[in-house]
């Protein structure tokens, strides 16, 4: 349904009557009125994003998901789109379309779902308690994705209160499994493929560097991520019998050891005979990105990167490589005071982050090979995700629609990076739109991290570059 919108002083119930009034209008855009607006309504945007934050939609719990796309879908029928809550066998997707006759496109794919909140008592305020400090908004979600989702939303809305029509039909895909993995999205996107398909699409997250330069992604790498576990006594007993009995953490300790050597290269037979080399477009893209090695060294606290890199080699591993890390291990006593045990059982999370060509399946069966030539055929793989990469072509002119959107709404053109390190699950659309992800989040947002934050200056310059967006689209 399509929510009661009063725009230029008509009241728009229905469809026919919203398609009537966009179709009366003038499809070129008043900045200086949208700009304004956007300024006046501020408040407001900054509502709907905290009301949403404090929806806990964490999906590793399965919790709230009703909860946050119903309020979803509410804001954008607010914004004059119809929107449609899709079951699945997990979270619902949201849709919503605003189809104004136009000759172009444009897809907006963002989450509703986040990232658990502990450790909470590093935490400022509370996560799922939204709240403004300093010219930042603090919350469970606002970087990713949250914040990005309601900017284009207001996007939208800005517009239709603004009585300006979208110069471009707008369509909006809303998951909320993306913190998982995405396990329903395959099938929603095989039924929807024609609802997906768009001239341009803009992806769920982004923002500025730590020189405060805006940045664009125009791919993401893929993932397997594996739990290991491995079990070698009916009990934990003693730690005096260790002399004799064999160590569940240990045995495990050497079946992760065997997957890298010191110099960071991955051991796995055949684990790189796919990896395709970047293109030569590619690499003169990488050449022109300043990384600011000494920025990042202090940030996180290192005198160097692994294996010394820096550079082009540097460049090279960040766009090009594939890695494998150990996201966490447990195993034994991990409580306060001494506790003298022999585990019996240990269990660690992999995730291995795959690159354009690389398949997730085959390299789990390439993962189980090693595993077992190595003596380690009682490690078990207990459950495995995860999907290949995808990346939009770095002269596919959908990129510099955002170049110029970005430059019109934050004084100057993005860097383009022709891939994150980071994965989604961008492969599904890669028939289908073009995309390139730039936000609202930046170098300070600590997604995925307590205090969580995004300036508010970026988030109202999302709301403006989203509408810029849609005018050099509907130009091109």
């Amino acid at each position: 349904m399509v929510a009661e919108v009063k725009v230029s002083g008509w009241l728009l119930r229905t469809r026919e009557d919203f398609t009537w009034w966009a179709q009366s209008c003038d499809v070129e855009i008043r900045m200086d009125e949208v700009i304004s607006f956007v300024a006046n309504h501020m408040e407001d945007a900054l509502s709907d994003l905290k009301r949403l934050v404090r929806v806990p939609s964490v999906a590793a719990e399965g919790k709230h998901m009703d909860e946050a796309a119903e309020l979803v879908a509410k804001m954008l029928e607010k914004a004059g789109m119809e929107s449609k809550i899709n079951p699945t066998d997990g979270a619902p997707v949201v849709t919503a379309s605003l189809d104004v006759g136009a000759k172009r496109t444009l897809l907006f794919y963002d989450h509703y779902d986040v990232q658990p909140a502990g450790p909470l008592e590093l935490w400022e305020s509370g996560p799922f308690e939204p709240q403004v400090r300093d010219d930042r908004i603090y919350g469970r979600g606002v970087a990713d994705n949250k914040g990005d989702l309601v900017s284009r939303i207001w996007a939208v809305r800005t517009l239709v209160e603004a009585g300006q029509t979208p110069p471009v039909n707008v369509r909006f895909v809303v998951e909320g499994e993306e913190e998982i993995s995405s396990p329903n999205l395959p099938g929603f996107v095989t039924a929807n493929r024609d609802f997906l398909r768009a001239d341009g699409g803009i992806w769920e997250f982004g923002g500025e560097d730590m020189t405060g330069r805006q940045e664009a992604w125009l791919g993401l790498k893929g993932i397997l991520y594996v739990q290991l576990e491995v079990d070698v006594l009916s009990h934990d007993a003693h730690s005096s019998l260790a002399c004799v009995l064999p160590s569940a953490p240990y045995t495990l300790i050497r079946a992760l050891d065997s997957l890298k050597d010191e110099h960071e290269r991955i051991l796995i037979n055949g684990f790189y005979d796919d990896v395709k080399p970047l293109t030569d477009v590619e690499r003169e893209t990488i050449a022109a990105v300043d990384v600011h090695e000494d920025l990042i060294r202090e940030h996180y606290g290192i005198d160097e990167f692994v294996r010394g890199f820096s550079g082009e080699a540097l460049k090279e591993a960040y766009y090009g490589g594939p890695s494998c890390n150990i996201c966490g291990i447990t195993t034994g006593y991990q409580g306060p005071g001494s506790m003298t045990v022999l585990p019996a059982r240990a269990t660690a999370k992999v995730d291995f982050r795959l690159v354009e060509n690389q398949d997730p399946e085959t390299i789990l069966q390439r993962l189980r090979k090693h595993l077992d030539s190595h003596g380690f055929q009682h490690v078990r793989i207990a459950w495995h995700e995860g999907y290949p990469a995808a990346k939009t072509p770095v002269d596919h002119p959908f990129v510099e629609v955002v170049s110029r959107a970005t430059e019109r709404a934050f004084g100057h053109r993005p860097v383009i990076h022709i891939t994150s390190p980071g994965s989604g699950p961008l492969y599904l659309f890669k028939d289908l739109t073009p995309f390139v992800s730039v936000g609202c989040g930046d170098f300070n947002s600590r997604a995925h991290s307590p205090n969580e934050s995004i300036k508010l200056e970026n988030f109202r310059r999302s709301i403006v570059r989203a509408i810029v967006v849609m005018e050099e689209l509907g130009r091109s």
